[in-house]
C-alpha cells in the first residue's frame, strides 16, 4: 500500500500511511528519520500502521523544552568498565543488559550527542524521555561485553577514549573502526594521557601547563581525525574536571561541548562547556539508576 496524502499546509501533512514506518515518514517528509518520534508522539496512541490516518507536524514551537509546569532535562549516563572482576567503575554484562531492557520497557529514547547539540543550541525538539549513553576511558569491554549489548537494542552511545591506550591495553584501531562504522557508536577525545587538566603538576611551571593542556586536546582529537577520519566535536574531561583554560582550548580545536561528572540532567539553558553525567556505578542496584533518569524539572 502506498502512503497517500490527504491534505497539507504549512504547519501539518494529513495522510494515509502505506508501507512505511515513522522513521521512514520522517526522512522523506521531515528530512530525519531520527524524527520519527515526534511523528508517534504527535498521533499517540492512534499507531502508525498501514491504512491508518496520521498527522506529521512541520513545525516544532517548542524546540527548548520548556512548559508552564517546568522544563525538559536530559541525563547523559557515564560508564567505564564492563565484566566481573569488581570495583565500582566495573558493570557486569548483566547488569547492563538490564538497565538497557529498563530504558527501553519504560519508553526511554536513547539519543546521539549530535541530538543533544542541536537542543542545547535551541533548533532541534528532543523526545521528552531522552538520555544519552556515554562511556569513557576505552577499555577493550567496550567492544567485547558493552557494544554487543548496544547492537542488541539498537541504541547510540559515545566513547570517550584517552589516545595513549588506544592499541596500548586499550581498545585496538580494528575495534574503533568497527564500531564507527556501525554508526551506532561514536568515538571522541578524553584527552591523551587521562591526567586531570583543572590543576597544575608537582613542580609544573605555568607555561608547561599551558603546553600540557594544548597537547591533552590536540594530539587526541588529530589521533582520531586521522584513524577514524572526521574530526571529532566532543570531549570529556579527565576525572570531570575542567576550568576556563582547558575550555578556551577545547573551543580553539572547535570541540563544541565539553563533560563533566557533575551528577544531574541537562536543560537547554545548560553551558555546553560544562554538561552534566551521572557516573553509573557497578555496587549500586537498579533504584540508584533509576534515580539518575531525571527528564523533567517542575518549577
Amino acid at each position: 500500500m502506498t502512503t497517500e496524502i490527504l491534505a497539507r499546509d504549512s504547519e501539518f501533512i494529513v495522510l494515509r500511511v502505506g508501507n512505511e514506518d515513522a522513521s521512514e515518514l520522517a526522512r522523506r517528509y521531515l528530512g530525519d528519520e531520527k524524527l520519527g518520534w515526534l511523528i508517534e508522539d504527535a498521533n499517540h496512541p492512534r499507531s502508525i500502521a498501514s491504512g491508518n490516518e496520521i498527522i506529521i507536524p512541520l513545525q516544532n514551537n517548542n524546540p527548548i523544552g520548556f512548559e508552564f509546569e517546568g522544563y525538559q532535562t536530559v541525563p547523559i549516563l557515564c560508564y567505564h568498565r564492563f565484566g566481573n572482576k569488581g570495583g565500582r567503575l566495573e558493570i557486569s554484562a548483566e547488569q547492563f543488559e538490564r538497565q538497557l531492557a529498563y530504558l527501553k520497557q519504560h519508553d526511554y529514547r536513547v539519543i546521539h550527542l549530535d541530538e543533544l547539540y542541536g537542543f542545547l543550541k535551541g533548533e532541534r525538539a528532543l523526545p521528552k524521555r531522552s538520555v544519552v549513553l556515554t562511556i569513557d576511558d576505552g577499555h577493550r569491554s567496550i567492544y567485547t561485553i558493552a557494544y554487543p549489548l548496544l547492537k542488541k537494542f539498537n541504541f547510540p552511545a559515545t566513547v570517550f577514549v584517552y589516545s595513549d591506550y588506544m592499541n596500548n591495553g586499550g581498545l585496538k584501531t580494528s575495534e574503533l573502526k568497527a564500531m564507527n562504522a556501525s554508526g551506532l557508536i561514536s568515538l571522541q577525545p578524553h584527552s591523551k594521557t587521562h591526567s586531570n587538566l583543572a590543576l597544575n603538576g608537582v613542580g609544573e611551571s605555568k607555561s608547561d601547563y599551558r603546553k600540557r593542556v594544548r597537547d591533552e586536546v590536540r594530539i587526541p582529537s588529530r589521533k582520531l581525525e586521522s584513524t577514524l577520519g572526521k574530526a571529532p566535536k566532543y570531549y570529556a574531561y579527565p576525572f570531570g574536571d575542567t576550568n576556563t583554560q582547558v575550555i578556551d582550548e577545547l573551543k580553539a580545536n572547535g570541540l563544541l561541548l565539553g563533560l563533566t561528572v557533575q551528577p544531574t540532567a541537562n536543560a537547554a539553558f545548560t553551558y555546553p562547556y560544562l554538561l552534566n553525567r551521572s557516573m553509573i556505578f557497578g555496587d549500586r542496584g537498579m533504584d540508584d539508576f533509576i534515580a539518575k533518569l531525571k527528564t523533567f524539572q517542575a518549577r
